[in-house]
């Protein structure tokens, strides 16, 4: 894994962060690992969307 050297701070609503936390204790990930595989997943949907246009 790259080494992690930038950092971002989002606002969530308490029902966003109970979805979240939620999904975190289903897959057993913290927040920033389960934010991290999402950010991941979207260079498929990128790679999809350039191949489209």
């Amino acid at each position: 894994m790259a080494k992690q050297t930038e950092r971002i701070e989002i606002r969530v609503t308490a029902d966003e962060l109970k979805t979240l936390d939620a999904y975190c204790q289903t897959v057993d990930l913290n927040r920033s690992e389960v934010l991290r595989e999402y950010i991941q997943s979207l260079k498929k949907k990128v790679k999809n969307i350039n191949r489209e246009v």
